[in-house]
């Protein structure tokens, strides 16, 4: 028996046929090149009842997203990243997601949009003010001075039910964005409707840095 049929043996005994975990590809946010691709990864790879661990693996120990949890809201959480397109536009993926009592997923939304229909639905907060409140319509800006050729800064208007800036939970905005994170061809504009401010692309959270494109900025001018 030659040398190369001993050394098949030899590894069919030791993995079995089988594939491991490890022959996983890494995730990282910049092989994600839209929002559709980036929903459609989660729908496939990130089903409902996916363990807040495994997610948290994908996002954070893979993607190198920052982490960050809702104050007051159990089972709620988000990974941001941010990507500088040649500083014409800052790039935020906002993953959310929520989890019940047993850690496992219920939704998922991208920048505030929900990803799974038979998952938890998407809260809409009423446009009426709370009994005996006022409600408000702000227009806010969101700086992104790191894009000194482009979007220096970026318009969105935010109903608050109470009037109050510190009680989040009943806050929803509108606003708009860019649907591919390719600075030579952002595609289309995306029209970001009754979404929960902490879940989106404006909300004012910083990421642990700014990630540079990894294309070729030469080809954006």
């Amino acid at each position: 028996m030659n040398t190369s049929k001993i050394a098949s043996i030899v590894m069919l005994l030791i993995f079995g046929g089988k594939t491991y975990a490890g022959t996983e590809p890494i995730f990282a946010f910049e092989s994600v090149m839209s929002l559709d691709e980036m929903s459609s990864l989660i729908r496939s790879k990130i089903p409902l009842g996916t363990a807040r661990t495994d997610v948290r693996r994908i996002f954070v120990d893979e993607g190198h997203a920052t982490l960050k949890t809702r104050a007051g809201g159990f089972g709620i959480e988000k990974y941001i990243y941010d990507i500088d397109l040649c500083h014409y536009y800052i790039w935020r993926w906002n993953i959310s997601a929520d989890y019940d009592s047993n850690n496992q997923l219920r939704q998922a939304y991208v920048n505030g949009n929900i990803i799974h229909p038979d998952g938890n639905p998407k809260k809409i907060i009423p446009k009426i003010a709370e009994e005996g409140k006022k409600a408000s319509i702000y227009r806010v800006q969101r700086p992104r001075p790191e894009a000194y050729k482009g979007e220096k800064s970026l318009g969105f208007i935010l109903f608050d039910r109470d009037s109050d800036p510190s009680t989040t939970d009943d806050q929803a905005l509108i606003g708009a964005g860019p649907s591919r994170a390719v600075p030579m061809n952002m595609g289309k504009l995306v029209t970001y409707s009754d979404v929960d401010p902490w879940r989106s692309i404006f909300d004012f959270d910083a990421a642990d840095r700014i990630v540079p494109y990894q294309g070729d900025c030469k080809e954006a001018r």
